[in-house]
């Protein structure tokens, strides 16, 4: 958390401040576990190599959340999450950094519109995702 970002402070274009997340195999084991999903491609590398791939997978709902994490992060406290949508473009794999970046593509009111992605450590693009924030004004 970066502390209360406002609307006074933001400007079309600006970048969001990347945020990394490495997800281990136990968490991918866990975040099975607590969101009753049964795919072995997430936890089974053998079994994902027969599924054709080349080692576990992070789950799509897990870079999901942290998706929704870095755009409320950024926001702020005060700020509130209107809307989000993603693609799930490209597998990320576990033990490898993915990136959450992002940039404001407008302004309209109290309201910011942002395109925000991840990347892996390749620079590959797997997640695009565009969101709607309301940003509070400076008292």
């Amino acid at each position: 958390m970066t502390g209360q970002r406002y609307l006074e402070d933001v400007s079309i274009g600006d970048d969001m401040p990347p945020m990394v997340k490495n997800a281990s195999r136990a968490q991918l084991f866990l975040f099975s576990a607590a969101t009753n999903n049964p795919h072995r491609i997430h936890y089974d590398r053998d079994y994902a190599a027969v599924e054709g791939h080349p080692d576990v997978l992070v789950h799509g709902p897990l870079q999901g959340a942290w998706l929704s994490q870095f755009v409320v992060d950024w926001a702020g406290p005060k700020g509130r999450l209107l809307g989000m949508g993603w693609q799930n473009r490209a597998r990320a794999f576990p033990e490898r950094d993915l990136t959450f970046k992002g940039k404001v593509t407008a302004i309209e009111g109290d309201e910011v519109s942002l395109d925000v992605w991840e990347e892996d450590d390749s620079g590959a693009l797997l997640m695009p995702c565009t969101a709607r924030v309301r940003l509070p004004r400076r008292a």
